[in-house]
């Protein structure tokens, strides 16, 4: 009885291990996320007399209009995702005035992509920069236009579309368009009636083995006669 009731909790256990994702991976996440400019934007950016430039461990290929920021740290749910993008970013110049935009935080679960601003000896640290849409078109953010129009006078660009992101990690699936999407290697939570069930499994097979040592030992149990 003991042993099967030992066998019924170990693959009831090993059974929850496996529906339990790993619901967090606050560890080294492998991977980058590139955003590629509109066509539009960099003519923008151009007439406003604004160069870009990558920052940090960021590359920018002027000739596809494509950053790429190594992540550098995550959590990762499948419901609600952090990328980290310390020590990379991008600077806007014109002249001797610039403004650098580092150290990007992407949250799926409020599709915002935030980070730290400087220009001059103004210093913001997580301001909202992006609002993320469908297909992981970047909406420059309000904060994020209020800063541009401090460095550089330009007009509000509240809204403006900057740009593409997508987020490239080895183990997502369900799409890498900043929507995240659920990590391979790790499924969705159990719903309650999953564990009731699981509950309910423990139970039965421990009644039934129960049940089956009582039989046994009412089967073979010795009869022994009276001698007379």
């Amino acid at each position: 009885m003991q042993k099967s009731l030992y066998i019924a909790l170990m693959l009831c256990a090993a059974l929850l291990l496996f529906l339990t994702p790993a619901s967090t991976r606050a560890d080294s996440v492998p991977g980058d996320t590139t955003v590629v400019l509109n066509a539009s934007t960099v003519t923008t950016l151009t007439g406003l007399g604004l160069s870009v430039s990558s920052l940090g461990q960021a590359s920018f290929d002027a000739t596809t209009r494509t950053f790429t920021f190594p992540i550098t740290s995550g959590t990762i749910s499948g419901t609600g995702d952090i990328f980290n993008h310390d020590g990379s970013g991008f600077s806007l110049t014109a002249g001797s005035n610039s403004i650098t935009f580092r150290n990007f935080v992407i949250n799926t679960s409020t599709d915002t992509l935030s980070g730290n601003v400087h220009f001059g000896n103004t210093q913001m640290n997580g301001v909202a920069l992006f609002d993320i849409g469908n297909g992981g078109v970047l909406s420059l953010d309000a904060q994020a236009a209020a800063s541009l129009f401090a460095a550089f006078g330009v007009s509000n660009l509240a809204g403006t579309t900057f740009g593409t992101a997508a987020i490239n990690i080895p183990f997502t699936s369900g799409g890498t368009d900043g929507s995240g999407g659920t990590p391979t290697g790790t499924t969705p939570t159990p719903e309650p009636s999953v564990l009731g069930l699981l509950a309910a499994s423990v139970l039965v097979i421990g009644g039934l083995a129960q049940f089956r040592s009582r039989n046994r030992t009412q089967l073979y149990t010795p009869c022994y006669n009276q001698e007379t």
